[in-house]
């Protein structure tokens, strides 16, 4: 069963006076596990569509092409890269679950641990939520759970 989103409350300030918005709900471990069968097709879609919609030679093409008749098949690709793109980004952010690498498919569940809001931090290609770091430390700074 895939958890459902969490809610979002009042956007706050963060680091740099962005505004963050505060999950309310937190995800377990559990429910994090859960969430990767649904999760990691959605992810290998953005590594592919990000590569398409980025890809230079394409964009080279376009920039020729554009002149003449709006940049013909390869920007349709790449639009329709992008769109996809849009779509799987759209279920992160109803999960409230944070894309911090689309290029290897690298995302935080937010969670607690002891008392304190954490982020679970799980990768394309590991097996299941392992890991975890404070929130305001990122990848290099996991430690397992």
């Amino acid at each position: 069963m895939v958890p459902e989103p969490p809610v979002l409350a009042e956007p706050r300030a963060g680091r740099d006076n962005q505004r963050v918005a505060e999950p309310q709900q937190q995800y377990s471990v559990e429910q994090a596990n859960q969430l990767l069968p649904v999760l990691t097709p959605v992810l290998n879609s953005v590594v592919r569509e990000l590569g398409t919609a980025t890809d230079a030679r394409a964009l080279s093409q376009v920039r020729a092409a554009a002149s003449h008749n709006g940049g013909g098949a390869a920007a349709s690709a790449m639009l329709r890269a992008g769109r996809r793109l849009e779509r799987e980004l759209e279920f992160l952010r109803e999960h409230g679950i944070l894309l911090r690498d689309p290029e290897v498919g690298l995302v935080d569940f937010p969670s607690q641990r002891e008392g304190r809001l954490i982020y679970l931090c799980w990768r394309l290609g590991e097996p299941e939520v392992q890991f975890w770091h404070a929130r305001d430390e990122g990848f290099v700074d996991r430690q397992p759970l």
